[in-house]
């Protein structure tokens, strides 16, 4: 078995440092991105005694020590791509020159890569470089067996497992927990032989030079911004102080509803104006549709895409089409009050790939201003795949939305783990970005909207992967995006202590349940309860922070809720710096205290949430 195995180096995301809003590489250690090790480790693991390991990558001469690295695992030999023609690449054209790469050596078996890169937080490049190899595609991989020429995987999703099967050859990702990651010391990967690596350029690759490098890249990346924090920090003496400062702050009541979409559109951002004047702007006229299209398969995810939809085509004077695998016509109703003018539907489509063949046909006959796709673990596969097919720019997780002065789409993309907020653009004819579910405010519905009529699409042919079972770890994890107050759990808090979270809960009306990642590694809380880079952004008036320390790959999730208040025993936790109120004590004394004074305060019924689950959601291995 011949298997082909993507990695990339980058900066360690726990040691870079900025300058003058730039990113400082060096004296910055390198390493292999944790994701890309798991890739490489069942690659080793499924070729066995009698198979062959390739390792990819591309980059500067110092990443050869990722492949020197990984060989040291156990890989049989690396390529390196490397030349001055390839840089300036953006994920499209880093794909194309992967893809070229894999070509040139192939046929494999098998091409396994690591779910995201830490450093952009993207996951683009894997899906991309499957399309085109032409090659059917699965993300997140927690299990996988193969059996001669088929395989049978199990796939990490937002609030659950997904098993697949399907036929060799696949490319596949792999989630954090696939297996133990691939590691060793630089004295001994310093000793693997150069001859075991092959070095490529541009002119080894069957690939025109006009799609490498930065001339072949549809986006473009403009000024970085850092982000600082902007939360009081303020620290309280009592449980009573921290509701009254609850209360200051408007933690519990809604806060008021405007519509600025008039004003947005009289004059430019600074940040556009920006980008105008570091040239990032790249102007490309489009001939189709002055439109902005929103894909979503789930109608609350729908409601925050179209209502940014909206706001983005009062700039342009343009329409919002709404395109969506929904079929029940009682479960789209409100898509026009949430923005839509249009309403294209995908129908039998139940795979990643079938949608994203209809959408990517209807997209390039009609030619919209800008597609916007939920952010969700499939509809990023989505994105990436009409992306590579149609040859757009693609922002993946944007995180703030606007129009340039010259009237192209400006999407904010969070970086190393959220400490960074890069400006991209792209010159392609429809500019493309996957939003994550809980970074956009919803927008107040429009008064006496009509439903758009549905207009199906062409039936996309069957895919070549096919879903046999479906898990769903929570009956509702959808819970957390929609709440207006959410409890999150770090591990200071073990699951015999939930019980008196639970209470907490219902004394704020009913909180949703949320946990750092290290909580749902130990399986103290499903998958889909995540809060961070890798789990779900929420947007809550009132987030309450139980025994966690505050690492920003989580705390980079919470930073849209309207109030922050901590509970942690340590006076010099990160969280208390990112936060508006902080109490610092034992929680096992806390907690019941603060639950006592928000019960005499009738917080509940102030708050005026929907009636909670009765307990926290089922956990495994708890």
């Amino acid at each position: 078995m011949r298997i082909a195995v993507l990695v990339k180096q980058i900066p360690a995301p726990a040691e870079f440092r900025m300058h003058e809003g730039r990113l400082v590489r060096d004296g910055v250690p390198l390493e292999v991105n944790a994701y890309c090790r798991r890739a490489n480790a069942k690659a080793v693991e499924l070729a066995g005694a009698g198979g062959e390991v390739v390792v990819f990558t591309m980059g500067p001469p110092a990443a050869a020590d990722a492949l020197r690295e990984m060989i040291a695992c156990g890989a049989h030999r690396g390529v390196h791509l490397s030349d001055p023609a390839f840089a300036g690449s953006d994920t499209l054209a880093t794909a194309v020159a992967l893809a070229a790469a894999i070509r040139r050596e192939g046929p494999f078996d098998l091409v396994l890569a690591g779910l995201n890169s830490l450093d952009s937080d993207t996951g683009q490049v894997p899906a991309e470089v499957a399309e085109l190899l032409g090659l059917p595609f699965s993300a997140g991989v927690r299990d996988l067996d193969v059996d001669g020429c088929a395989f049978t995987a199990r796939l990490e999703t937002d609030d659950g497992y997904r098993t697949v099967t399907g036929d060799l050859p696949v490319a596949l990702s792999a989630a954090e927990r696939l297996t133990a990651p691939s590691k060793a010391p630089p004295e001994v990967y310093a000793e693997v032989a150069d001859d075991r690596i092959l070095r490529l350029t541009a002119a080894d690759l069957d690939v025109p030079v006009e799609q490498l490098g930065a001339s072949g890249s549809p986006t473009s990346v403009g000024p970085v911004r850092v982000l600082t924090a902007t939360r009081r920090a303020l620290r309280a003496a009592s449980v009573a102080e921290a509701v009254d400062m609850l209360e200051e702050f408007g933690a519990f009541v809604d806060a008021p509803e405007t519509d600025d979409s008039d004003d947005a559109a009289a004059e430019a951002s600074p940040a556009s104006a920006a980008l105008l004047e570091a040239g990032t702007d790249g102007a490309c006229a489009t001939a189709g549709e002055r439109s902005v299209w929103c894909f979503f398969t789930e109608p609350p995810v729908g409601a925050e895409l179209l209502g940014e939809a909206a706001e983005l085509a009062a700039w342009l004077s343009g329409t919002v089409t709404a395109v969506t695998t929904v079929a029940d016509a009682a479960d789209r109703s409100g898509l026009g009050a949430a923005g839509a003018d249009r309403l294209l539907l995908i129908e039998s489509a139940a795979e990643p790939s079938e949608q994203a063949a209809a959408l990517a046909a209807a997209a390039a006959q009609r030619l919209p201003w800008g597609l916007l796709v939920e952010g969700t673990r499939s509809g990023r596969v989505v994105a990436s795949i009409v992306a590579a097919r149609c040859g757009w720019g693609l922002t993946g997780d944007a995180v703030g939305l606007e129009v340039s002065p010259s009237g192209r789409l400006v999407a904010w993309k969070p970086a190393f783990g959220g400490r960074l907020q890069v400006p991209i653009l792209s010159r392609s004819p429809v500019q493309m970005a996957t939003v994550r579910p809980g970074v956009l405010a919803l927008r107040p519905p429009r008064a006496d909207a009509a439903e758009p009529e549905a207009e199906p699409l062409p039936a996309p042919p069957p895919a070549r992967i096919r879903t046999v079972a479906v898990e769903r770890e929570d009956d509702d994890a959808g819970e957390l995006r929609r709440a207006r107050t959410v409890v999150a759990v770090g591990v200071g808090v073990e699951p015999g202590g939930y019980p008196v979270i639970d209470e907490l809960r219902a004394a704020l009306g009913g909180a949703a349940l949320g946990a750092t990642r290290r909580v749902t590694d130990r399986g103290w809380a499903p998958r889909g309860r995540q809060i961070g880079v890798t789990g779900h952004a929420v947007a809550p008036r009132l987030l309450l922070a139980v025994g966690s320390s505050g690492r920003f790959n989580h705390t980079v999730g919470i930073r849209n809720a309207g109030v922050l208040m901590a509970v942690n025993s340590d006076p010099e936790a990160e969280i208390f710096d990112q936060v508006d109120v902080g109490l610092v004590g034992e929680w096992q004394t806390i907690v019941p205290a603060l639950t006592a004074e928000l019960n005499s305060r009738g917080a509940a019924e102030r708050m005026g949430v929907d009636e909670p689950a009765a307990t926290s959601p089922a956990r495994t291995g708890a």
